[in-house]
């Protein structure tokens, strides 16, 4: 199947002094006909998954794995996405046990500016509007407003709210994955109390598709869920370093010796979840020591980068807060909706995600399904997400979308 995927051509920088903007357009994109009048005008609207970063960074080559590019494809209708020139903003990790990155010289590298006869040509509208690190609140926010305003979020968005740079395309359907990045820092960090309540979720969701579909009448499309953030890989069980030979293995990941505490870490307390990468980031001279249970005081006692039992109870009731909202919100929009966490639950339980990073491999560390930062879905994971969302939509809206071979 042949298609012109579309590139945004710019001159883009983001530097120590700031960012600077200036592009050119034509707005002129020839794409096959959509296979279906549902698709004539598609958008996707979301953060780090639906703009294709993997292994903690993101450049032209990931988000061309975008699950929103493959359903793009799917459905034979335009796409075009802020092109990240090579290495990155930032880099892309390489190592899955080390952590580096691709090399660079650069805090942010420039969008890429494409010339065609000599002429830079760019699209005067995006079909990917997804920004890295966004939650709900950042959606409607504008420019120096948004909570998370970065030069990043100026690359893709150019000075304006996500939602109004979705609008641009006089969107027919879209995918809206939000939510994940209103729990996901403070699960990793171990505290759940930093997490968007669900009272906050609510308005900064209903307030975003408010916009959203008041800008486009009649537009149609897919809610995405929040997805379990207990489940990244990243998070280890503390049961697992009772094994020596994974101690020293996680020893080698957090950058320092690590061990159990043998009077806290006992019992049920085993199930607390341990982030290697934060202790890693402990200050010089705290001990990696892991408490499974509260101590209170000092940051090397339970709280940083530890979830114990209770506290990943909290973080689940949260979750289930917001994805019971964008579930009825979907029914309420007449969109679909897709709960990511029975795929992900089933890639766990067959051992597609394997509950300790792979140690003698540095290039599928967490598996084939998770990229090297132990968080953000794989290539093959994405392919895997927008089969899921093929189904759903072609059952939804009776469309004929084919599967990704």
């Amino acid at each position: 199947m042949s298609r012109t995927h579309v590139v945004v051509r710019g001159a883009l920088l983001v530097g120590v002094a700031g960012v600077l903007y200036a592009c050119t357009s034509n707005g002129d994109v020839i794409a096959p006909p959509p296979v279906d009048p549902l698709f004539t005008n598609f958008v996707a609207i979301g953060n780090s998954i639906t703009a294709g970063f993997q292994s903690g960074g993101i450049n032209e080559s990931t988000q061309q794995t975008s699950f929103a590019r493959l359903l793009a494809g799917q459905m034979r209708t335009r796409y075009a996405f802020p092109a990240l020139a090579m290495p990155g903003c930032p880099p892309p990790i390489v190592n899955g046990l080390t952590q580096e990155r691709l090399p660079s010289t650069s805090p942010c590298a420039l969008r890429n500016i494409p010339v065609v006869n000599g002429v830079p040509v760019a699209p005067s509208s995006l079909n990917n509007v997804a920004v890295p690190g966004f939650g709900t609140a950042d959606v409607t926010a504008l420019g120096a407003n948004a909570p998370r305003n970065s030069g990043l979020v100026q690359l893709i968005l150019g000075g304006k709210t996500m939602v109004q740079k979705a609008l641009e395309v006089q969107p027919t359907f879209a995918t809206i994955w939000m939510g994940n990045n209103d729990i996901l820092a403070a699960a990793l960090a171990g505290l759940p109390a930093g997490a968007t309540p669900v009272s906050s979720f609510r308005a900064n969701y209903a307030k975003m598709m408010n916009e959203f579909t008041l800008g486009a009448p009649g537009v149609k499309g897919v809610l995405i869920g929040v997805v379990q953030v207990t489940g990244v890989p990243l998070l280890i069980r503390a049961e697992q370093l009772t094994n020596p030979q994974n101690l020293a293995a996680a020893s080698v990941i957090a950058g320092r010796p690590v061990s159990l505490d043998p009077v806290s870490c006992t019992g049920p307390a085993l199930q607390a979840l341990v982030n290697l990468l934060a202790i890693a980031q402990r200050p010089a001279g705290v001990p990696g020591v892991i408490f499974c249970t509260k101590q209170g005081g000092s940051p090397d006692l339970g709280d940083i980068g530890i979830l114990d039992v209770e506290e990943q109870a909290t973080v689940k009731s949260l979750i289930d807060g917001y994805n019971a909202y964008i579930s009825a919100k979907a029914d309420t929009a007449g969109f679909a909706y897709w709960d990511p966490n029975a795929l992900f639950d089933n890639l766990h339980t067959t051992g597609a995600i394997p509950p300790f990073p792979i140690v003698t491999s540095t290039t599928q560390t967490f598996g084939q399904y998770i990229s090297l930062d132990g968080i953000h879905p794989s290539t093959l994971a994405h392919k895997t997400i927008a089969n899921q969302l093929i189904g759903v939509i072609n059952t939804k809206y009776g469309t004929k979308l084919a599967a990704i071979p």
